[in-house]
C-alpha cells in the first residue's frame, strides 16, 4: 500500500485532508521508486521520522476507510480506556495516525470507535521526541497537570525512564513479544502486565 500512497502524490506532498502539509525528504527522493526506497528504508531501520509518520497516516487513512485495516487493542487497555475519565495518548504517530487507529479498533467482525474515551493526542511535532524528558514537562503544561497525578505507560525503558525524569509516575508495560527486560530494568522500574493491575 505504501508503493500505491507514493506514486499518488506529487512532491512537495499537500493532502486534501491536511494530513500532511510538506515532506522534508531529501530532494533526490522525489521521485515514486525513489521516494518508495526510501520511506522502506526508515521503516526497516525503524527510524522515527515525523515525515514518515505523517505518510503513515496516509496510509493507514486509505487502509482504514477501505476496510483492509483494523487496529488489534488489547482487551484489557480497551476496557481501561472505556472506563478511565483522563486517558492521554502520546505516540511518535502523528495525531492524524493515532486518531485513526482509535478509530477503528477491531472487535469481533467489525469495528469499534475509542477516539469518544480520549481526551488528547500528543506526538512528536506537538512536544517531541518520547525519549526527552522535556516532552514530557510540555504534556504536563499542555494539560494542567502535576508530574504526580500523571501516570505514563510504555513498554519502552527508555521512555518510561524520560517520564519518569519529567517528574511523573511511570510503570513498564510488559507484553509478549516486547523487547526482554533486564534483571536491572525490572528491578528498578514498576512493571505491569495488564491495564487491570492498575488501581486508579
Amino acid at each position: 500500500m505504501l508503493a500505491t500512497i507514493v506514486n499518488m502524490v506529487d512532491f512537495p506532498i499537500t493532502s486534501p485532508r491536511r494530513t500532511i502539509e510538506k515532506t522534508l525528504a531529501p530532494l533526490e527522493f522525489t521521485t515514486g521508486q525513489l521516494a518508495f526506497n526510501h520511506f522502506e528504508k526508515l521503516v526497516v531501520n525503524d527510524v522515527k521520522d515525523p515525515v514518515l509518520k505523517s505518510l503513515q497516516g496516509e496510509v493507514w487513512e486509505l487502509g482504514y476507510e477501505t476496510g483492509e485495516i483494523r487496529a488489534p487493542v488489547y482487551k484489557d487497555a480497551i476496557k481501561f480506556i472505556e472506563t478511565f475519565p483522563n486517558v492521554y495518548i502520546y505516540s511518535s504517530g502523528s495525531i492524524a495516525a493515532q486518531k485513526l487507529l482509535f478509530g477503528y479498533v477491531l472487535q469481533g467482525e467489525g469495528s469499534i470507535d475509542l477516539n469518544k474515551f480520549i481526551k488528547g493526542y500528543f506526538d512528536i511535532p506537538a512536544v517531541g521526541y518520547k525519549f526527552e524528558s522535556s516532552s514530557y514537562t510540555k504534556i504536563l503544561q499542555e494539560i494542567g497537570r502535576t508530574g504526580e497525578e500523571v501516570l505514563f505507560l510504555s513498554d519502552n525503558v527508555a521512555e518510561v525512564d524520560a517520564a519518569i525524569q519529567a517528574g511523573m509516575q511511570s510503570y513498564i508495560v510488559v507484553r509478549e513479544g516486547n523487547a526482554p527486560l533486564s534483571q536491572s530494568d525490572t528491578a528498578s522500574h514498576t512493571t505491569i502486565t495488564s491495564f487491570d493491575q492498575l488501581n486508579i
